[in-house]
């Protein structure tokens, strides 16, 4: 059986996946909440899904290795706005459609921080019409690292967790379904993780070229990312499941 391999189709997921496709392996790309979508109607194997679905399915689904987690700041998981705070202003927050586990993130950020803000949906992903809407908007991925270089940032949300909780956000988390072993499938992609993490400056040029952000935030932006479910991520995502148990998102 051919196994179908997914990935985010942003640039959080280019460096991980680099080398692989630079091999020759065919890789699906959609967007995160797109890719459990998929998982959902069995359109896809072996993929990165977002935290919050696979916290909310975990009973039929095996986690591996890869992720995408945030260090510290996570640079595309950001709230803009017209304002210069948060803080003490009641103004109502845009949320794109394009996310599931970033809302409920930032819904247990507001109320451990202890802010009012209301968080509305929006069927928009770019920054601009988010604005359109409300005072605030959150916006991720790449349309978060353009909206980043256009309008003030006024919250990184993996900052923010990294600051309540001590550990990483993990945003994205590779699954497959039980009963399956895909061990030989994770293997492959963390070596390309590997490959990727010791040829920075390679990836770096071709991303430059790709996507025309500038060098010097790509080398910023690989670097705050982990791609490796370790101690401190596995923490982390626990302690989002508890945080989102707590807040009855979960």
């Amino acid at each position: 059986m051919k196994i179908r391999i997914g990935k985010f189709g942003l640039l959080n997921n280019y460096l991980p996946y680099y080398r692989l496709e630079q091999n020759g392996v065919r890789v699906i790309e959609a967007l995160p909440k797109q890719l459990a979508e998929m998982f959902e109607t069995g359109g896809i194997d072996f993929a990165p899904v977002p935290s919050f679905y696979y916290l909310k399915n975990q009973d039929q689904l095996k986690s591996y290795d890869f992720c995408v987690a945030a260090k510290h700041s996570a640079l595309s998981v950001i709230v803009i706005s017209k304002e210069k705070t948060l803080a003490g202003n009641d103004g109502s927050i845009a949320v794109t459609n394009q996310t599931t586990t970033s809302v409920n993130l930032l819904k247990i950020i507001l109320r451990e921080r202890g802010l009012k803000n209301r968080v509305v949906p929006v069927d928009e992903s770019k920054g601009g019409e988010l604005l359109k809407q409300c005072t605030h908007a959150l916006v991720i991925g790449d349309e978060a690292i353009k909206a980043r270089m256009a309008y003030r940032v006024v919250m990184d949300l993996g900052e923010e967790w990294r600051e309540l909780t001590g550990y990483p956000m993990v945003f994205g988390i590779s699954t497959a379904r039980k009963g399956v072993d895909l061990s030989g499938v994770n293997r492959t992609v963390m070596d390309s993780v590997e490959w990727g993490e010791e040829n920075v400056k390679v990836v770096v040029a071709e991303a430059e070229r790709k996507f025309g952000m500038p060098v010097e935030f790509l080398e910023v932006y690989f670097k705050s990312l982990t791609f490796r479910m370790g101690v401190a991520e596995k923490r982390g995502l626990k302690l989002f499941e508890e945080k989102c148990h707590e807040y009855g998102l979960l």
